[in-house]
């Protein structure tokens, strides 16, 4: 082989070893847990305690499924309400997922599914401006701040390392809001 011919092979190696990492779940280490927890989507009725999601709602649901397309979710947690059903509804069907039903202050059995059934995966939880920040700290030991009636747009990152501190990232997807 000349020269040329064997640093086309090494790019080429190297080009497909990082092709390989990409399909992983990216910017995770290996053996770590990856969980987005999110508030459901703006409800049609905030007075109906099991409301649908409104056409803005339908709309986030739509941008969470984008935002999270390509982050190698696995495992999808909703609550028995239908708002959290339908904001993980066009990412559980793009990935091919059934989404796992949980009731609302089911906290402490949703973490023990996760650290038993989704170890190692990246997982979706949807859940309440109540239930969220107490899903976060149960999954991280870090509190976050309560989520307001009118907010939405959170989503956060908790990553959970085999043999390390979990850590939490808040982020933003979708229209903003307060």
């Amino acid at each position: 082989m000349t020269m040329s011919h064997t640093k086309l092979l090494w790019i080429m190696i190297g080009s497909l070893a990082l092709l390989a990492r990409c399909a992983t779940t990216s910017a995770v280490a290996q053996g770590s847990t990856v969980v987005f927890v999110v508030r459901h989507a703006e409800k049609l009725d905030p007075a109906d305690g099991n409301s649908p999601i409104s056409p803005a709602g339908e709309e986030r649901a739509q941008e969470l499924a984008n935002t999270l397309g390509k982050s190698h979710v696995q495992r999808i947690y909703a609550t028995s309400k239908l708002r959290t059903q339908q904001t993980v509804a066009p990412l559980a069907k793009k990935l091919g997922i059934e989404p796992v039903i949980l009731e609302p202050g089911a906290t402490g059995e949703l973490v023990g599914r996760i650290k038993a059934d989704a170890e190692a995966k990246v997982v979706l939880v949807c859940g309440h401006s109540n239930t969220v920040p107490d899903i976060v700290k149960t999954l991280s030991g870090i509190a976050v701040d309560g989520i307001p009636e009118e907010r939405f747009d959170r989503l956060f990152k908790v990553t959970i390392p085999a043999d390390g501190k979990a850590t939490v990232e808040e982020m933003r997807y979708g229209v903003p809001t307060p």
